[in-house]
């Protein structure tokens, strides 16, 4: 509560550990599909990296804004099960495929990121695809970070809780 730093800060240092995290996550991911599953990368594996990281810049802002709106640990745990975990597996086209869906369906996956980042992973890392075939994908993940860093900037407050 008498801290000197700004909310922006504060905001930023509870979501570095898990941005860390997340990397190291990724790239273990990685190397497992490379030399476990023999998944080929056949695309450029910096850009896979950029916009994995974008997408856990979403996944984290979105964490953000369920820790500046929630008022107990448990509320935000089902919380983000329910807003990241249930809609991944029916809303990204992985498991159902999106043009089977009804229209409305269709229209929530939109709003789910990683619909976006699946779309870019088969472009990137399965067909071999650049940047010129995915920047639509990336400008959308950004603007749902940026739009989900500005409401948690906008709903944080320092308390005690």
């Amino acid at each position: 509560l008498v801290s000197p730093y700004k909310a922006v800060m504060v905001l930023i240092a509870k979501a570095i550990p898990y941005l860390i995290l997340s990397l190291i996550n990724f790239i273990l991911i990685l190397l497992l599909s490379v030399y476990v599953l023999n998944v080929p990368i056949l695309g450029n594996i910096i850009l896979l990296f950029l916009e994995s990281m974008l997408f856990i810049l979403a996944c984290l802002s979105f964490g953000l804004l369920i820790s500046t709106v929630t008022e107990s640990q448990q509320s935000a745990l089902l919380l983000s099960m329910m807003g990241m975990m249930i809609p991944t597996m029916v809303f990204t086209g992985f498991i159902f495929p999106l043009e089977n869906m009804p229209w409305v369906f269709q229209l929530i996956s939109n709003i789910v990121p990683s619909r976006w980042y699946y779309l870019i992973v088969k472009s990137v890392m399965l067909k071999g695809l650049g940047f010129e075939y995915v920047w639509k994908e990336t400008l959308i993940l950004i603007g749902m970070t940026v739009i989900l860093l500005a409401v948690s900037l906008k709903n944080f407050k320092k308390r005690l809780a």
